[in-house]
């Protein structure tokens, strides 16, 4: 699981420092630099990609820089594909068919399934079996609901349009998910314990050391190693954290937890799919889509996990 995580590290460090071999493609710069000349620097030019412009490439905020971008990258693929040639990435992503001003539709369509499958298997599953009051621990599993689904609101904004705001709150948004969820284990591990002190405040360090994460990319540098490397560590002690705690409950004869081990694994084994990058299937699929949708159906068995937990406390606590 360790040497996982590291090769993980490794990879991902990698793909940061050698960059996308398309950016710098001879026929991509000429294309990018002549159109750019031709089509964003006169009146005329400019009128001219306002007329062809789609209704939903403008609300998308399709530049016309951006629109040379993407043509010449089409040119350079397909030059590529004619010559034999292996397909590249062009700035930090694989080639997307664009779909109504959508620049990655899988990727998009699959966080939204995500929020659904959070918003339906997980805040109404709450509700509906919980009671706020009645049930331990009801307002954590909620409020960890709620962070669960502002991740994957701005997982589909991202992938909807790639900006360099969207992209912080994207890879903020995915790490508070790592956050939240290592947090709800210590204090579910130190409920009703002579350490839940403890557990208390090291969910706070978590709270404050998250803070001063976000403010780093925010206002500071987007440092995608550096926030790589912290969702790593944070993501290994979650993994380790939650299998220790349900093996340990397991054996004593709690056998509901079989979902949260499972959850947590499976978790871990669709993260692989991050390392089996290729290009596009379709140009519309890739590893990191197929990924998104791999964790559409966890919910169901997370929150199954929290509904069973929650009954098992207040059952032993009367």
């Amino acid at each position: 699981m360790i040497t996982f995580y590291i090769v993980l590290l490794i990879f991902s460090t990698n793909l940061i420092v050698f960059g996308s071999p398309g950016d710098n493609h001879y026929l991509y710069r000429a294309c990018l630099n002549h159109c750019k000349q031709i089509n964003c620097s006169t009146p005329l030019g400019l009128k001219e990609f306002e007329v062809k412009q789609t209704f939903f490439e403008y609300i998308f905020q399709w530049s016309c820089p951006d629109e040379c971008s993407y043509e010449c990258m089409w040119k350079t693929v397909n030059q590529m594909i004619s010559n034999g040639q292996s397909v590249v990435q062009f700035h930090g992503k694989w080639p997307f068919v664009r779909l109504f001003g959508v620049q990655e539709p899988a990727s998009t369509l699959f966080s939204i399934l995500n929020l659904l499958s959070n918003y339906l298997f997980g805040y109404r599953v709450l509700r509906r079996y919980l009671r706020y009051g009645v049930h331990p621990l009801y307002s954590m599993w909620i409020v960890f609901c709620f962070i669960s689904m502002n991740a994957w609101i701005w997982s589909t904004i991202f992938h909807t349009r790639d900006k360099p705001l969207t992209e912080i709150f994207d890879y903020i948004g995915a790490i508070s998910l790592v956050f939240a969820q290592f947090a709800c284990c210590l204090i579910r591990v130190g409920y009703r314990t002579k350490y839940m002190r403890l557990a208390k405040l090291a969910t706070l360090f978590l709270f404050c050391f998250f803070i001063y994460h976000a403010y780093y990319l925010l206002f500071i540098k987007m440092d995608f190693g550096y926030n790589m490397t912290i969702n790593i560590i944070v993501g290994l002690f979650n993994v380790i954290c939650w299998l220790l705690w349900s093996i340990y409950h397991f054996m004593s004869g709690k056998v509901y937890v079989w979902r949260c081990a499972l959850s947590v694994v499976l978790t871990m084994i669709f993260v692989a799919l991050e390392l089996a990058d290729f290009p596009p299937i379709g140009w519309t699929i890739d590893a990191h889509s197929l990924w998104h949708f791999s964790t559409i159906f966890l919910p169901i068995l997370w929150y199954r996990f929290v509904v069973d937990d929650s009954r098992y406390l207040l059952l032993h606590s009367k």
